[in-house]
C-alpha cells in the first residue's frame, strides 16, 4: 500500500484527495491551510472531507518548521503531494519523501510559472491555458513535468470561471494519473530554460482594481475579466466619487467619438463605454452587492456622454 501525504486546501486538494483514498492508498497525513475552519464556503473544505474520513491532519503555522519536517519524515510516506499548498515546501520537505514530492500546478509550465497564472493567462490574451502535475524542486514551480492537460479559454470566461474549469481539469488529470504514478509508470520531463514564462508575487496587485480607461480595449476588457473573482473581488469604476463593481464585460471595435471613459449610451442595465482602440460593454454593476437595473442607473448619473473618473 502507498503511503502518502496530501497538502492542500479548496475543491482540488479534495477531489484529488477521493482519488487517492479510493486506490485503497493510506494517507497517512493531510496538511491542512492555517485559513480552513473546516467549514465548506466558496470552495469545499479540505480539512472538514479530511475529518468525515477521519484522517490524520495537521495545521503547521510554518510548514518548513524542523520538528514538523521531522514528524513527516517518520512517518516515511512515498509520496508528498501538493494541491495549492499556501507554503513553499523547502529542501528538507522536498527530500521526505521516497519516490516523489509533487505539486499540481494551474499552469502550461515551464509557461506561467509563478503566482496568478489564470489572471496573466487572461490578461495576456491566451486562447488555452492548462494545468501541469510536476515535481517539486527547490525553485517555484521549476520541477521535472510529469502530464498536462490544455484548458480552453472563452471569450467570456473571468478569473473565477476560469479557475473552476482549471480546478475541474486538474481533479480529472490527477484521477487518470495516479495509478501510473504509484507504479512509477510515468516519465519526467525537464523545463525547457527557453520556454519559461515566470511572474513573482510582486507582478500583480488584485487590490488595484479601478478600471484605467486609457488602455486598449481589448487589453482592459481581458484585464476586467481577470479581475472578476468572487466573492472576492470585482473590477471597479467610479462616477461622483462613489464606486461601483463590474460584473461582467465584452468588447468591440466599432469606431466612437467619446473620450476614454466616456458613457456612449445605455442599454437596460449595461453601459457602453468608450475606450481606445474600441468600446466596452459592462453590466450589470453593482453597489454593495447589489445589482442596479437602468432606473437606478439613470438615478445615479450614469447617462449618455457622462465621464467615469480617472485614477
Amino acid at each position: 500500500m502507498t503511503r502518502v501525504v496530501v497538502i492542500g486546501k479548496n475543491r482540488l486538494a479534495v477531489g484529488c484527495l477521493e482519488a487517492v483514498v479510493h486506490a485503497g492508498d493510506d494517507v497517512v497525513l493531510a496538511v491542512t491551510d492555517p485559513s480552513d475552519d473546516g467549514s465548506d464556503g466558496w470552495q469545499p473544505s479540505f480539512l472538514a472531507a479530511c475529518r468525515r474520513i477521519r484522517l490524520p491532519t495537521a495545521t503547521p503555522t510554518d510548514i518548513n518548521d524542523e520538528a514538523f519536517v521531522s514528524g513527516v519524515r517518520e512517518l516515511a510516506p512515498d509520496f508528498i503531494l501538493s494541491f495549492q499548498a499556501a507554503q513553499i515546501l523547502k529542501p528538507p520537505l522536498i527530500k521526505a519523501s521516497a519516490i516523489a514530492t509533487i505539486n499540481l500546478h494551474f499552469g502550461p509550465l515551464p509557461h506561467y510559472r509563478g503566482v496568478a497564472p489564470i489572471a496573466w493567462a487572461i490578461i495576456n490574451g491566451e486562447r488555452s491555458t492548462g494545468v501541469t502535475i510536476h515535481h517539486i524542486n527547490p525553485g517555484i514551480d521549476s520541477g521535472d513535468i510529469i502530464v498536462s492537460a490544455e484548458v480552453d479559454i472563452a471569450k467570456d470566461d473571468t478569473g473565477r470561471s476560469l479557475y473552476d474549469r482549471c480546478t475541474e481539469a486538474g481533479i480529472a488529470l490527477f484521477s487518470k494519473t495516479w495509478s501510473d504514478l504509484r507504479s512509477g509508470n510515468v516519465g519526467r520531463y525537464p523545463q525547457a530554460a527557453s520556454d519559461v514564462l515566470y511572474y513573482n508575487r510582486h507582478s500583480i496587485d488584485f487590490s488595484a482594481r479601478r478600471i484605467d480607461w486609457s488602455r486598449d480595449a481589448a487589453h482592459l476588457a481581458n484585464w476586467i475579466r481577470a479581475f472578476i473573482f468572487p466573492p472576492f473581488q470585482f473590477p471597479t469604476l467610479v462616477l461622483a466619487s462613489e464606486e461601483y463593481d463590474v460584473t461582467c464585460v465584452d468588447q468591440d471595435r466599432e469606431p466612437h467619438p467619446g473620450r476614454p471613459g466616456q458613457v456612449l449610451d445605455v442599454q437596460g442595465d449595461r453601459l457602453l463605454v468608450g475606450v481606445p482602440g474600441g468600446r466596452l460593454r459592462l453590466g450589470p454593476l453593482t453597489r454593495n452587492g447589489v445589482a442596479l437595473d437602468a432606473r437606478e442607473l439613470a438615478a445615479r448619473g450614469f447617462v449618455r456622454g457622462v465621464v467615469l473618473a480617472h485614477d
